[in-house]
């Protein structure tokens, strides 16, 4: 979850340099409808599309194409994407620069009739213009059951650890001028790389709530451990962040591939263009693009679909790739039947423990004066609580054995399948009151003063929904089904969770920081039945989203795409970005698992053309 940042719109960097970020975009725009093809057309300007754009274009001789409807994050919200704090300003649907949609009504849910809201940015860089920003990786028994649900052993961790490397451009920080000295980070030297696409540092600030948290779960048995970037996932530790070190500025595809590729010549980008259908010539091999009604943008070789978890598979069902009865059903002549398409919507959720508190929050930022401040340190030395996303911590673990016992077997057994070093539940931090939108306090907050919140986040989800379309025009948003909590193992995680969090908050540990009653729940809600209610009114997915175009093995019937992206049934179609994964990776960072997966498709496209 994402800090909701407070009065956050009143800063802005010094002009010149906005002026740089916001206006100059060094580019070969797309204009018009262009009258050649180009080798690689890729649909989405995100995560996944800024990494295939760029590393595709080193090649001069490669000709690209990058699709995006929406444009230049800069050019719509100035430097809202740069500044970390800011990325709770993306939390409203309704936003010029996000997609408006929401799920369908959840069964398993009350509160806004069941209905949760998806926040997906619309422009170059996608969802890591506004994500939290966390640095790491996967598990090891996790790369190794994704090697073997799709049969390709190039997914195990130690084969994919040059992808995460590929992504990781590290520069230590001095923590003893700007952190608290119980907030060093602890990590391992020798687990980090230099010269990666990506900047990697931790903040120059951590967050006062993360370093009282981090006590009462060491109390509970969570222990410290150095950062999440060695294939453990286990304990407690202050996350590395996607920053760049020298200005404090967000480090995003963005900002890290795109934009120092887009002077080349070989690059073409056209912002505002919706990608309306993937075209197919008679022996279904994909050919191009239909943008903009009437305009085609032509692929020699190949059509790369990064639209996301979302607009990946509507795209592919509204050009004739997915399910035959539905395609028939909205008059879509078929391609090709692909069953599994949509299908196999997986999703962390998130719920919360909340207080009021004695230390400094995103709260104070309420303050004109201390909101100055922190303008100031921001803008004159990259330090200071903007410089901070705000989640700065996390901490995993399986469900503890006595929270456990009275499960049903069902649960035992849809657990008992994961991996050894694959967490049931995660535990963040919320360093702000928790916005009305996601739970009414149950004691109202008193102006002036620092609240926040203990996160828990499941991480084993079991419950699987879909995403299908509501019509044959790709303008109509998806119908977005991910089931949120309707599995029985996914409410007995959830519930063990609130009560873990709850253990933490009562040790001695945590006593000097809590200010009166818990504000949320509250104490009125205790027994299982009650947690549940609680929960199934502030549940929220926590927008990680995964596997709506499941990646498998060739004799799979609900797998829509092969170990190398490439959609079954059809030629010159490849799938990279979220959607393709067969499940949901556990670890702080599931984007960064887009990332590394960008970075192994490219060299796979590349050794495709040389072939």
């Amino acid at each position: 979850m994402k800090m909701h940042s407070v009065s956050s719109r009143a800063l802005l960097l010094p002009a010149s340099l906005l002026l740089t970020l916001a206006s100059a975009n060094p580019v070969r725009p797309g204009t018009g409808c262009p009258n050649q093809p180009f080798d690689y057309v890729i649909v989405g300007g995100g995560t996944a599309g800024g990494v295939l754009a760029a590393r595709l274009t080193e090649d001069p001789s490669i000709t690209v194409a990058v699709i995006e409807a929406g444009t230049w994050p800069e050019n719509v919200h100035g430097n809202w994407t740069q500044v970390p704090m800011f990325a709770g300003n993306f939390y409203h649907i309704t936003d010029p620069m996000m997609w408006p949609f929401t799920t369908t009504p959840q069964t398993a849910l009350t509160g806004a009739g069941g209905v949760r809201p998806y926040f997906r940015p619309k422009a170059f860089g996608g969802c890591s213009d506004v994500n939290a920003m966390a640095f790491g990786h996967s598990s090891v028994g996790a790369h190794k059951m994704l090697a073997d649900a799709v049969g390709d052993q190039s997914y195990t961790y130690d084969k994919m650890l040059q992808y995460y490397h590929k992504t990781m451009n590290f520069t230590p920080y001095d923590y003893s001028s700007t952190r608290f000295a119980n907030a060093t980070p602890e990590y391992n030297s020798a687990d980090t790389v230099t010269g990666g696409g990506l900047g990697v540092s931790y903040p120059a600030y951590a967050q006062p709530w993360s370093t009282w948290l981090s006590k009462g779960l060491e109390a509970i048995g969570l222990k410290k451990v150095p950062a999440f970037i060695n294939g453990n996932l286990m304990g407690q530790s202050f996350h590395q962040n996607t920053i760049f070190h020298s200005n404090g500025h967000r480090s995003s595809s963005e900002s890290a591939y795109l934009r120092p590729a887009a002077v080349r010549r070989n690059l073409f980008l056209y912002d505002y263009t919706m990608a309306e259908r993937i075209l197919f010539d008679r022996s279904k091999t994909a050919t191009g693009v239909q943008v903009n009604g009437t305009c085609t943008i032509s692929a020699r070789r190949e059509v790369l679909l990064s639209a996301g978890v979302f607009q990946s598979p509507q795209l592919l069902m509204v050009s004739g790739v997915g399910p035959k009865d539905v395609l028939r059903a909205h008059n879509i002549p078929v391609v090709v039947d692909r069953p599994g398409v949509g299908q196999n919507l997986q999703e962390h959720i998130v719920s919360f423990v909340a207080y009021q508190v004695n230390v400094d929050t995103g709260d104070r930022l309420a303050d004109p004066a201390y909101l100055q401040q922190a303008i100031n340190e921001f803008n004159d030395h990259a330090s200071g609580p903007l410089t901070s996303v705000g989640g700065d911590f996390m901490a995993m673990e399986k469900i503890p054995e006595d929270l456990r016992a009275s499960w049903p077997e069902s649960t035992k057994q849809a657990l008992g399948r994961l991996p050894a070093d694959w967490p049931e539940i995660a535990y963040a931090i919320l360093p702000s009151a928790i916005p009305a939108e996601f739970a009414t306090p149950v004691v109202p907050p008193i102006p002036g003063a620092n609240y926040a919140a203990a996160v828990f986040v499941l991480f084993a989800p079991q419950s699987v929904g879909n995403v299908t379309i509501a019509s044959a025009d790709v303008h109509t948003p998806p119908l977005i089904n991910p089931a949120l909590f309707s599995h029985q193992a996914d409410v007995d995680v959830m519930v063990a969770g609130l009560k873990r969090v709850r253990q933490a908050l009562a040790t001695e540990d945590m006593a000097p920081v809590l200010i009166g009653p818990e504000t949320v729940p509250g104490a009125q809600v205790q027994t299982d039945e009650q947690i549940i209610e609680f929960l199934r009114s502030t549940v929220n997915p926590f927008q990680h989203a995964f596997s709506t175009n499941k990646m498998g093995k060739p004799n799979d019937p609900s797998a829509v795409v092969d170990s190398n992206g490439k959609v079954y049934g059809v030629k010159n179609l490849r799938v990279v970005d979220a959607s393709a994964f067969p499940f949901l990776p556990p670890g702080p960072a599931p984007q960064i698992q887009v990332y590394t997966h960008a970075e192994k498709f490219a060299d796979l496209i590349k050794a495709d053309r040389h072939h």
